[in-house]
């Protein structure tokens, strides 16, 4: 397993939630105006940004691997927003230790909890998702009442779980993008991860990360 295998899994699931979203036929207004925002996010600049507050985080990580003699290797370095549909645009950073079911992923999976926290590597400055912060428009509790009915979940709105899908996948690509840059770099090499630790990405308390690069593969 390699990082291109990620990375097309990232832009595959990318694709078929564009796909899925053009093919409702019948949809909100207000979820077709988000649709729009995803069109016009600027990517470019979230890729430059997300870049340099990964190197700042950086050197907070590799001053809590120091001394390293004291420390456990991580088996993976973990960021973990609160959730799709709530305070989504920041990711905290986790030290994972003890995984028991450690294993090479390239698609979503359950993660489990047979693992801990490497001590004082825990919810640390992680990452940006300004990506996902569209959605929250969404969200309001005004903007839910106009969309869902008493019989609904949110997710059964027509179109939007496909529009969360495309934002998600569509930023999680490019952030993909950038720490692979950064491992090309040996930017991770400070932290004290395993030799085939990864790096993985999930909502709280939702039991599914998704991988975005395997530390080994350059």
């Amino acid at each position: 397993m390699d990082n291109q295998q990620i990375a097309h899994y990232l832009q595959q699931q990318r694709d078929t939630a564009l796909t899925s979203f053009q093919a409702v036929t019948t949809m909100h207004p207000r979820i077709r105006a988000c649709f729009a925002t995803l069109q016009a996010f600027d990517f470019a600049a979230y890729r430059q940004q997300l870049h340099g507050e990964i190197l700042r985080n950086l050197a907070q990580w590799q001053i809590l691997a120091k001394p390293e003699e004291a420390l456990q290797p991580l088996d993976a370095l973990l960021f973990e927003f609160n959730s799709i549909y709530e305070y989504a645009e920041q990711a905290d950073a986790y030290g994972i230790v003890d995984w028991q079911d450690a294993a090479p992923h390239i698609e979503g999976f359950d993660m489990g909890y047979k693992h801990d926290f490497r001590k004082g590597f825990e919810a640390v400055p992680g990452m940006s998702l300004s990506f996902l912060k569209p959605l929250e428009v969404l969200l309001d509790p005004g903007t839910i009442d106009e969309l869902v009915d008493d019989e609904q979940d949110m997710e059964e709105v027509p179109g939007f779980q496909p529009l969360a899908d495309a934002y998600l996948f569509s930023g999680l690509a490019v952030v993909h993008d950038v720490l692979a840059e950064l491992n090309q770099q040996n930017h991770f090499a400070g932290i004290g991860l395993k030799p085939a630790a990864q790096i993985l990405l999930g909502g709280h308390d939702t039991g599914i990360v998704y991988p975005l690069l395997f530390t080994a593969s350059k």
